[in-house]
C-alpha cells in the first residue's frame, strides 16, 4: 500500500525536526546537562586576578573582553574597532619602566617615544613645560624634603588643573600631610590612581631634610 502525500509530508517534517534537534545537541550539548560547577566557572570573577582571563581587569566597561594581558594577541572588540589599548598588554611592549616595574611615562616623553597633546582643542595655544622645581619641607627632621618638578607635571596638565583648587600657589599655604595624600587629597588626587603609586618614598622625598618652621 502506498503512503499518502500528507503522511509523507509529516514524515519529512518529523525528520527535519529530529535533525535540527540533533545538530543543536552536537553543537551546544544538552542544556540541562550543565553542572553547577561549570555554571559557576562561567561567571565573571570579581577578583583582580591576572591569571584568570575572566577577571574584571580584562573586561571593558560594558563587560566585554578588552584584553588578556598578552601584548601579542588582539584585544577583542576594542581591537576590531581599531582602538586597542589595555594597561596589562601595554606593559609588555618594551616601554621604559621604573624600578617597581611600572611604566615610566616621564622617560617616555623625554625620550620622544610619545608627544602628549596640550589640549583636545586644536586651536588651543600650546605652552612650553614650566621648568620650576619647588622643594617642600617636611614636619619631621629625619624625613627628606620633597622635590616637586613642575616640568614633568606640565607634560600632561595645565596650571588650572591644580591651581588653586588642589594647591594654593603660595609658599606655606598648603598644610599637606601623608595621611591626607593617601586618602586622595593633594597629590593623592592622581598618584595611586592614574599616576605612579606612593610605594617609592624616595621618588618624591629626594632632597636633604628641610624642616618646616
Amino acid at each position: 500500500m502506498k503512503k499518502s502525500p500528507r503522511r509523507k509530508t509529516h514524515l519529512k517534517v518529523a525528520l527535519l525536526v529530529a535533525l535540527a534537534a540533533f545538530t543543536c545537541w552536537a553543537l551546544y550539548g544538552p542544556v540541562s546537562g550543565v553542572s553547577a560547577q561549570e555554571a559557576e566557572k562561567k561567571k565573571v570573577s570579581p577578583m583582580l586576578d591576572p591569571t584568570d582571563p575572566s577577571s574584571v581587569i580584562y573586561l571593558d566597561t560594558s563587560g566585554k573582553l578588552a584584553g588578556t594581558g598578552d601584548a601579542t594577541q588582539p584585544v577583542s572588540e576594542a581591537w576590531k574597532a581599531g582602538m586597542a589599548w589595555h594597561p596589562q598588554a601595554l606593559s609588555g611592549e618594551g616601554l621604559p619602566k621604573d624600578r617597581y616595574g611600572l611604566i615610566d611615562w616621564v622617560k617616555i616623553v623625554e625620550d620622544n617615544i610619545i608627544a602628549p597633546k596640550h589640549s583636545l582643542d586644536p586651536d588651543a595655544q600650546e605652552l612650553p613645560a614650566l621648568d620650576v622645581v619647588v622643594v617642600m619641607p617636611t614636619k619631621i627632621e629625619s624625613v627628606n624634603a620633597v622635590n616637586f618638578p613642575h616640568k614633568t607635571h606640565t607634560y600632561w596638565l595645565s596650571c588650572e588643573v591644580c591651581h588653586p583648587k588642589l594647591f594654593l600657589p603660595a609658599k606655606g599655604q598648603n598644610n599637606m600631610n601623608m595621611s591626607g595624600i593617601v586618602e586622595g587629597k593633594w597629590c593623592g588626587v592622581c598618584h595611586g590612581k592614574v599616576a605612579f603609586p606612593l610605594t617609592d618614598c624616595n621618588r618624591c622625598h629626594s632632597e636633604p631634610p628641610l624642616v618646616q618652621k
